[in-house]
């Protein structure tokens, strides 16, 4: 099981145990990561849906991106949920 979790540290893929699972130490198509890359490089929790200065495009990004995440790690039996409700939106 892993988590989509963004955070400033850069992390986006998180174990169960809270440990960072880098992108890329994963099986994942390299254009998929530099694009989760580059999308969790831009964090910072004033995008996020409960403040005032949300980010209405880099949070559908981050949608669009576990799905497609979810999508691929799948295949490769991981089970990807995210750590807040809106992602799943």
């Amino acid at each position: 099981m892993l988590e989509f979790w963004p955070d400033y540290s850069g992390a986006l893929l998180w174990t169960a145990d809270g440990r960072p699972a880098p992108l890329a130490d994963m099986p994942l198509p390299k254009d998929l990561t530099e694009q989760a890359e580059r999308w969790v490089a831009d964090y910072d929790d004033s995008k996020l849906p409960w403040e005032p200065t949300r980010d209405e495009q880099w949070l559908a990004e981050g949608r669009r991106l576990l799905v497609e995440l979810r999508r691929v790690l799948l295949e490769h039996g991981f089970d990807l949920q995210p750590n807040e409700d809106f992602w799943a939106l």
